[in-house]
């Protein structure tokens, strides 16, 4: 049933639609070959202005990026780097506000190199970090608390292996005493 009003509805003529073909129908058609040449003239004209106007903004837009690329260039490395690299992952400003020592700028790397798989080649992360260390350092009592947590994290081995032998010689004398008993 489907199928044969489908069939039917297809085989309608376009006048079941709604349609006039008299609504698409040119209004006024050109009286004379003059009038024609006229038109003709100002269709070439509006080409020829929307191709200078095209050229005009091709050619602004490539001094625009050539004026961009010499920017860039004169950029010193270190802060392309930087922008190449954490740019593909932050916007441009976000690390205004970071401030670390450079242990803190190279752990941050670090973690963002490893754990983030952020795409660093070979000597980039210290270069990085000097860069970011010295246009953004860490200043006044922030200094001390990095430095003391950093100093925390370097000898956190060392406290794990003191806790774990004081705990383990406690259970060792424990084991003898009541072994003993």
């Amino acid at each position: 049933m489907l199928l044969f009003l489908l069939g039917w509805l297809l085989a309608q003529p376009a006048a079941l639609a709604d349609i006039d073909p008299a609504d698409y129908a040119l209004k006024s058609s050109i009286s004379s070959e003059k009038e024609r040449k006229r038109m003709q003239a100002e269709f070439d004209a509006d080409k020829i202005r929307e191709a200078e106007l095209q050229r005009q903004q091709e050619e602004i837009e490539a001094q625009r990026l050539a004026a961009e690329k010499t920017a860039w260039e004169a950029l010193p490395y270190p802060v392309r780097l930087t922008r190449t690299r954490c740019t593909v992952c932050h916007v441009a400003d976000y690390y205004i506000n970071l401030r670390h020592n450079r242990i803190g700028w190279e752990l941050v790397i670090l973690r963002m190199q490893y754990l983030n798989a952020a795409p660093l080649a070979a000597g980039e992360r210290s270069t990085i970090a000097a860069h970011l260390t010295e246009t953004y350092p860490v200043t006044g009592d922030a200094a001390l608390i990095e430095a003391l947590l950093q100093l925390a994290v370097a000898f956190s081995p060392l406290w794990l292996w003191l806790a774990w032998k004081i705990t383990f010689s406690r259970i060792g004398k424990n084991a003898k005493q009541s072994f003993h008993s």
